[in-house]
């Protein structure tokens, strides 16, 4: 009786699990950098219990289970990418600071705006006609 009422209790994890990409990406993570741990230990001339990157390695991993643990039970997914505000704000960014360039130099001013209005072959655009 109690195997089958612990079952129960798991289905919604286990569903959650197979569900959610975000859980299975920190669980992945989470194994292979307890793999690379494992296999860096395995050499002779490193001495875990003082290698550096034997911890780094063991600390991500046990940060991966955390979030995979803290996503299972809240349901959290993974988050939206925001390729398209960032290149929105770094395209403003670029148009700030030509415009500034542009009001503080008078000789950069002079430089875009004469090769503006000149042609291909360097001949004024209103001469050439």
């Amino acid at each position: 009786m109690a195997a089958s009422e612990s079952a129960s209790h798991l289905g919604p994890y286990v569903e959650r699990l197979l569900q959610n990409a975000y859980v299975q990406d920190n669980l992945l993570d989470a194994v292979e950098n307890l793999r690379e741990a494992y296999e860096r230990a395995q050499k002779r001339r490193v001495e875990p219990a003082r290698d550096e990157k034997i911890r780094r390695q063991l600390r991500q991993s046990a940060l991966s289970l955390h979030k995979a643990g803290e996503a299972l039970r809240s349901g959290h997914q993974k988050p939206k990418k925001r390729r398209a505000k960032r290149m929105l704000i770094l395209a403003s960014l670029g148009a700030v600071g030509v415009a500034a360039a542009l009001a503080a130099s008078e000789e950069f001013r002079s430089k875009l705006f004469d090769s503006v209005g000149q042609g291909d072959d360097g001949v004024p655009a209103a001469a050439s006609s």
